[in-house]
């Protein structure tokens, strides 16, 4: 994502009922946020994070509970944080970011209150995370990674560190195989959506 005045807010949400922050530069809208006692939760982009941003994914995901950790990404959690905002009665702004060509998102909330934003998003993730894969990867872009897995490609570069080293690897988990790719710098996996989706429905299926 570029740099903060290069970004304009192309929508926002929020608890604070008296803010107009639509096509503001992030720049502009940081200092007021910051002004309010707000701080920075999370922030995502669609391309490669930025070291501010991996930092805050890295610390959102030193909390997330090991059984769901491998399906996760930045957008993934994104999308729970955004419903979590939604509901946990705190103090909160959420943004819509777009600007040379890239786009993202931000969350603020003040000092003290992300645990309980993190905790919700969790929660939220273990009952549906199968909603949040099909809200983020439409059928398409589901198909598409695995065309790109048969066709036996590497990945041009990892989604959070950035470097050109995700290797093709079959990640074995409880006797189950996802397709998907393994960072060798930051050790981050990249799993092929619809093979998380069949796990999650062949649970569903062994329980009833």
């Amino acid at each position: 994502m570029g740099r903060a005045d290069d970004l304009k807010v192309s929508m926002s949400e929020a608890s604070l009922a008296d803010l107009d922050l639509e096509g503001e530069s992030y720049g502009v809208v940081s200092d007021l946020l910051k002004g309010r006692g707000l701080a920075t939760l999370y922030e995502c982009r669609m391309n490669v994070l930025t070291e501010f941003q991996r930092g805050l994914y890295e610390g959102v995901m030193a909390k997330v509970p090991k059984e769901i950790a491998l399906f996760l990404d930045p957008i993934v959690v994104s999308f729970a944080l955004r419903d979590a905002c939604d509901i946990s009665g705190v103090d909160f702004v959420w943004l819509d970011l777009e600007g040379d060509g890239d786009l993202g998102c931000s969350v603020w909330v003040r000092e003290g209150d992300g645990d309980v934003v993190v905790a919700l998003a969790f929660g939220l993730l273990r009952r549906h995370l199968e909603k949040y894969l099909i809200d983020v990867y439409d059928r398409g872009t589901r198909e598409d990674m695995v065309r790109v897995w048969e066709a036996g490609l590497r990945l041009q570069e990892c989604p959070i560190c950035g470097e050109p080293s995700p290797e093709r690897r079959v990640i074995a988990v409880n006797k189950r195989r996802f397709r998907g790719w393994t960072c060798t710098g930051c050790r981050h996996h990249v799993v092929v959506p619809s093979d998380v989706l069949d796990y999650l429905n062949s649970r569903v299926e062994g329980s009833g």
